[in-house]
This record gives C-alpha cells, structure tokens and sequence, in this order.
C-alpha cells in the first residue's frame, strides 16, 4: 500500500533480524523480557543508522491493535460478534466455544491457539516453534511497548537524521505505544505501567496501577507526543502518496479524545464500582480502584470536551485538513460511495479522513519472488484472519443490527409492527429507501443498485433473499443465501476485499479512528456536559454526508434536545451505524456504558417471505424466481426469529454477571509475582 506499509512488509519478512535481543517478548516477572533465539542484533546496531531506525519502529506499526487479526485473539471471530449487531456461526470459533457457553475462565489468556482463548492478548504466545506459524501467535502490548520506549530512549543516538525527524519518530512511537496501553485497559482496567525500556533480566516489581493512574499515564503520554515539535499535524503532498497510515499529532489527539470519552464512561466513572471483589474468591491482594476510579466525577466528561476541542482547533489552524469524504453525487449512489471511502479505501492521498489506522501483520503468508507477498494454501494473503471468517458466518449480522439502520429522510426505522403472519397487509418493502449504509454494511433483499455500485456484491444483479430464495447475476441462480448465512443477511462491509472467494493481496487499513468518529465522540462529551443542540449539530455532520435530515427533527418523539439519556442512546446508534464493526466499536461502546440490557437481549434472525397475488406466503419451487426487466418486484412478509444456533447463556436469566465488561487476566502472570491482580469475578 505505500511506503510505510511496504516497510511493515519488510519487517515481517525479515522476522528473524527484529526478533533477537533487541525486541524479546515482554515477560514480566521472572525475568521481564526474555530474550529470544535468532541472530546476534543488539540495539547499537539498530540504532547505528536512520534506516534501521526507521524500519524498528515501521515493525511496531504492524502491531497496532486490529479486530481482524488472529494476534488479537477470538480465533477467527471478530469481537463484534459478542455484540447485539452480530452473532456468530462457525463452530471453530472463539465466541460459540468460549464466551456464548460461558466458558472462559482465567486460564483463557494461557491459551496459545484455540477456542477458548479471551477476546484480547495481554501476553505472548507462539503456538509453535516453526517460524512459519510464528504470526499466528499472540502480540503482547509490552512487546509494543517496550520497542518504542527502546525508540524514544535511543533516537538521538542515531548519527545520520536530523532532528527534525527524531524528534517526528519520538511522537509516533509516544502514540503507538499509547493505543496499546489503551487497547488494554479498555479490555483489563488499570494495567502495569512500564516507564522505560527495561533490561533483559530486570525485574518489573511495580505492580498494577489503578484505573485512573493507568489513564493519566496513557495520558501523558500523548501529551508528550503532541508536544513534540518535530510531530506534524498531517502529511505533506509529497508525502502523502508515499506514507499512507503513518501517524500525526492529529492521530495522537484524536486518540487523545477517545481515552477520555472511555475514560469518562459509566465502566470506571460511577458511583460504585461495575462489581465487588468477592474475598472468598480471590488469594491474591485486591484493589477495587484498578477497576474503578473511586467515584463519579463528571468532570472527566470535560476532559473529554476539552480534547475535542483542542483537535478541532488544531485542525482548524491547519486548514481543516481532516474533512469528511462527500458524495460526488446527492443520491443513493454517491453517499453510499462516500462511506465506502471513508472507511475502506486505500491508496488513494485524497483521503483525509482516516486519522488512526492499523495495518496488521498476522497471518502473513509465504514470500515469492523479489519478497512479493504471494496467497498462502488458505488464500487469505497477510492482511486478517478474523477478516476471512467474517465472510465465513463468524460475524453474520443480527436483525437488530438492520433496525439501527433508519430510513433515507431521516427517520429512525419504523417498521416494529410489520413482523409477523398478516402484520404487513400493503406488503412493504422494509428495505427499499433506508439509510445508504445500511446497504454498504449488510447485504439485504434488493431488485436494483443504484449507479455507481452496480457488481459490487460480487456481480450479484438481484438479492432474492427471501426464505428459498436465491441471489442471482447475470448467468442465473448464483446459490441461497441461507446457505452462507443463518439470519438470512450476510456482511457487505468487508466483501470487497474478496475476490473469487479470496482475499484479495491488498494491504488493509482498518480505520482506529476516523474524523466521523471524532464528531460523534464530540456530540457525546456536549451531550454530557449539557449541551444537547451543540451535540445535535455535531451528530447532523456525519449524517449528512450521506443524506440523511437532522436526528431531531425527523424524530421529534424522541425530545432530543431536552432528554439526554435519550440523545446518548442516539449517539450510541449512529457510532454503530457509522463505526460498529471497524474496530470493535460497538462492543466497546456497550462494555463503558455497561449496557447489560443489550448483552443479556435475546438477538434475531429474520424471515423474508414472498407473497403471492393474493398477499399470501409463496412455498415450493415457484419461489426460485426474479424479476425480469419491467416485472414488479414482489410484496413481502417479515418474521423475527430468536436465535438459537449458538445461544449465549448471557440471554438465560439470572446468568449474567457483570464480570464480564473486563477480560480476566492471566492467572500464571498473576503467579510471577510482580503485582498483578485477578479482576473481580473472575
């Protein structure tokens, strides 16, 4: 994809040259960072010259948390599909083996490759001593952590860059290794701060931090990075084509921005803590504050605001360079093209709205000629793991999902009345002029594509998703989709990275922060801080882009500029329509504002069924039809079905336990003894 890109690749190839005594695996306790077998690289030869500087910290960028990867554990399923938006179908996976059961324990994060593995890597894990299987293992955030301490203790050790540039690389690295930090405390809590590199066999004897000293810290650590004078707010032109998803003091404020609205959530920021350590349980000393801050302090919530505001003004001052991507055309086309921009492009410099991305590295398949990434036996290429298994039902969306989506003018979607035998007399089509994202989100029953995004389901001319029905192109019946996916849907949002059932051998950015999660995060610290027109006017932003009227006037039922319980569950809508599934967004969103309701909320499938003329349900092989050219599409019936394959035990009553918001540490890192506690209920 670019430059910095290619030199991930690099870094991946050449494994061997950046796994030796310079970048051991962070194993705390013992013995901290063991060092690991390869060839005799120390730090005075990686910090001999600015490109073997360069191509160090290009390695901690490819390490950079990504839901699609198998380095970031839930073997194959994204975490959006512990969410009510998905759910997933492949009996290989993590969430219908470990989390649906209700079968992961403490040992979860022990577990090198499997089905019971946690949703988040705390440490390292190789399943294997063969070098080949090596990126299927577990990325430890302190593997990350430690490279770029070693980055920003050494930079100015370099003989040939300029200071300009170290100073450039000591902000990168200060982000990086707070979006780790960050990436574990939303799945951990408070965390133990390393504040240096430490050396091989020196002991880590601080213990965990509390929750609110873990944020500070992360905190200061992205101060750090926007001060540093040699961090630019964004690419130049020149650079731009050449340094796709390479950081910017944008990226660390935004990021900035993001630890707050977390930070400032009901998980830690209350008034009692989400759970009570239970004593019987536990053997090892306990502090409630690593889980919670103590209190509620709804000042936190302006620390929020405030870091909006800073990013706003800065890049106002810089000539609003981030902006959302418009629609080149005010139609169904043009906006859903839009979003698909936003989110998914690559290799294209006139993007500025990508602020954070991730590029990962697992999975990285065998090299061909001249170092060219080829398909491994799978096909899956480099980019993802848990990408492919979206595609194979290990994130197949919910109906509940679909609801989220409103309609084209704005309204919240209408339709609750409609499911059932005999609820839909005039047969509306539900999913004709819905929110364009819906479309580019979710694959759902549809006659005609608009101009612009014709083929883009895999040259499929009509979606004959109906119960018995089937998808077709342009050589006929192309096979059910119920086949592919049980509630009748399957996932759009990631397709296009497939070709002829395949991943395509294309780098992947997967969005960490966008500048249209930046409006909306902007809307919720006004929203709590009292200023519901001023979050209104925020949420109209990202809306409009694709077309859609304001929230609040198209839904004046919902008093959203005077209720604003009412506004927040709005916001937290529209994120999962903009953002859900990009990096495991919605989860987290439900996790800070411990929504145990949408957890613990029996999810649906769907069933479609044609009508015939005489608005009753069609049966039999009558219903292996589409319309020809002039025909009428058909009138419809809608069914929500429970689902029952993979049932959580969070939806049987009385089984939740609000132990699961955080992950359980690992018990043999808790046994080194350097200060690690158990989370409670675990």
């Amino acid at each position: 994809m670019k430059k910095i890109l290619n030199k991930i690749l690099v870094l991946g190839i050449c494994a061997a040259f950046f796994s030796t005594s310079c970048v051991e695996k962070f194993a705390v306790g013992d013995a901290f960072l063991e060092k690991a077998p390869g060839v005799d690289v120390n730090i005075d030869t990686v910090f001999s010259n600015a490109e073997y500087t360069r191509n160090f910290l290009w390695s901690a960028y490819g390490q950079i948390y990504c839901v699609y990867t198998s380095g970031n554990m839930m073997n194959g399923a994204p975490i959006h599909s512990l969410t009510d938006s998905y759910h997933c179908y492949c009996n290989w996976g993590a969430p219908p083996q470990g989390y649906y059961p209700g079968l992961i324990t403490e040992d979860a994060q022990d577990v090198a490759d499997g089905n019971l593995q946690g949703r988040f890597s705390y440490s390292t894990k190789n399943p294997s001593d063969d070098d080949s299987q090596k990126s299927n293992g577990r990325v430890s955030i302190y593997e990350t952590v430690r490279k770029c301490w070693q980055i920003i203790e050494n930079i100015d050790r370099v003989p040939d860059m300029a200071e300009d540039e170290k100073s450039r690389l000591r902000g990168e690295a200060y982000t990086i290794m707070a979006s780790r930090y960050f990436d574990a405390f939303r799945n951990f809590g408070g965390l133990c701060l390393a504040k240096k590199a430490y050396a091989v066999g020196e002991n880590f004897t601080e213990g965990r931090a509390t929750a609110m000293e873990t944020v500070e810290f992360i905190d200061s650590l992205l101060v750090c990075a926007i001060e540093e004078p040699g961090f630019i707010w964004n690419l130049n032109a020149a650079d731009e084509g050449q340094w796709s998803g390479r950081l910017t003091r944008a990226s660390a404020s935004a990021l900035r921005a993001k630890l707050w609205m977390h930070a400032a959530s009901p998980l830690f920021n209350d008034s009692e803590a989400y759970m009570q350590y239970n004593p019987l349980k536990v053997t090892e000393f306990t502090n409630i504050e690593h889980v919670w801050f103590g209190k509620k302090d709804h000042s936190l919530w302006n620390r929020c605001l405030e870091a909006c505001e800073y990013f706003f003004r800065e890049n106002a001052a810089n000539g609003n360079y981030y902006q959302l991507i418009q629609p080149v055309t005010q139609d169904e086309g043009g906006y859903r093209m839009a979003f698909r921009r936003a989110y998914r492009y690559r290799n294209d410099a006139t993007n500025h709205e990508k602020l954070f991305e991730s590029h990962p590295t697992q999975w990285m398949s065998s090299t061909g000629v001249d170092g060219v990434i080829t398909n491994n036996g799978w096909g899956w290429g480099w980019q993802g793991f848990a990408l492919d298994g979206v595609r194979q039902g290990g994130a197949v969306p919910t109906n509940e999902l679909m609801e989220c989506f409103g309609m084209q003018d704005g309204r919240n979607f209408p339709y609750e009345d409609i499911y059932g035998e005999g609820k839909n007399p005039e047969g509306i089509d539900m999913f004709a002029d819905r929110d364009p994202r819906l479309y580019e989100t979710m694959v759902v029953p549809r006659k005609e594509f608009p101009s612009g995004v014709v083929g883009d389901y895999n040259g499929f001319t009509y979606l004959d998703t109906w119960v018995n029905g089937a998808m077709y192109n342009d050589s006929g019946n192309f096979g059910k989709l119920a086949e592919d996916a049980a509630t009748n849907y399957r996932s759009f949002k990631w397709l296009l990275d497939f070709s002829g059932g395949k991943m395509d051998d294309e780098f992947i950015g997967v969005a960490y922060i966008r500048l249209a999660e930046m409006y909306l995060i902007y809307a919720e610290a006004l929203a709590e801080t009292g200023d519901l027109k001023g979050a209104l006017d925020q949420i109209h932003v990202v809306r409009s882009r694709v077309g859609l009227g304001r929230l609040e006037d198209m839904n004046p039922g919902l008093n959203l500029t005077t209720d604003k319980d009412a506004l927040i569950n709005e916001i937290l809508r529209e994120r999962n329509c903009e953002i859900g599934a990009e990096c495991g967004d919605r989860f987290y969103d439900m996790i800070r504002r411990k929504r145990q309701d949408l957890f613990t909320k029996t999810l649906h499938e769907i069933r479609v069924y044609r009508l015939d003329e005489n608005s009753k349900r069609m049966e039999g092989s009558d219903l292996r039809w589409h319309p020809e050219d002039g025909e009428a599409w058909p009138k419809f019936e809608y069914e929500k079905v429970p689902i029952t394959v993979g049932a959580r035990r969070w939806w049987e009553p009385g089984y939740w336990t609000n132990k699961w918001y955080l992950d359980p540490v690992s018990r043999t890192e808790i046994q080194k003894g350097y200060g690690l506690t158990q989370n409670p209920g675990w």
